[in-house]
């Protein structure tokens, strides 16, 4: 399975996500690649802290088409992509090869305003990618505030299926980050939920 994390606006989680998620995939026993398509390489320079093995990942700054499949990701149960903000042919390219884009999306006015730009381009792409699902994802929750209790009903504007747990703004994401791990794998206390969405396990545990 294809999974991307794509928003055409930058600062919404989506490699915090990403990288979460396949760590979570990971501890299922899938075997997965996690392909960083950012040309800033913040993925990568996360997985080369103290020699990351979390799981195996690659760079590719450039669109990807079926082709690179092969090259990228020939023997593994997922592939994780992270698309980077505002470059819409190497987004575009991603979603052409996408089995489920997820759209972390923070509750806040610009964010929300700014999300139809991205709904439009993957609704352009379910034209000819037939497989191509689409959900959006509370990312970056300030807990205790208006408009982190109203998040999911702001979203509901969008017409687009919505994932059940939210991801709020805790400090654990950016220690976990900084110290070149998942959250799941930090032993650093906190209420940053872990979040996967319902996958079967992928290979039986030798």
């Amino acid at each position: 399975m294809i999974i991307s994390l794509v928003n055409q606006k930058g600062g919404v989680g989506k490699t915090t996500t990403a990288i979460n998620l396949a760590a979570s995939l990971t501890r299922k026993n899938c075997k997965l690649v996690f392909i960083d398509t950012d040309p800033q390489g913040s993925a990568v320079r996360w997985h080369a802290i103290e020699n990351n093995k979390a799981f195996d990942i690659k760079h590719h700054p450039r669109p990807i088409f079926h082709q690179n499949l092969n090259e990228l990701a020939w023997d593994y149960d997922h592939v994780v992509i992270d698309a980077p903000p505002a470059l819409e042919d190497i987004t575009k390219s991603i979603l052409a090869i996408t089995d489920l884009a997820i759209i972390p999306l923070s509750p806040s006015p610009v964010d929300l305003w700014s999300c139809n730009k991205t709904l439009e381009m993957i609704s352009e792409e379910e034209k000819q990618n037939t497989h191509l699902k689409r959900k959006l994802l509370v990312s970056r929750k300030i807990p205790g505030t208006k408009l982190g209790r109203e998040a999911k009903d702001a979203m509901e504007v969008f017409d687009t299926s919505l994932f059940e747990t939210e991801l709020c703004q805790r400090i654990a994401y950016i220690e976990a980050m900084s110290a070149g791990v998942s959250r799941s794998a930090s032993r650093m206390g906190s209420r940053a939920r872990r979040w996967l969405p319902a996958t079967p396990r992928c290979r039986e545990t030798p």
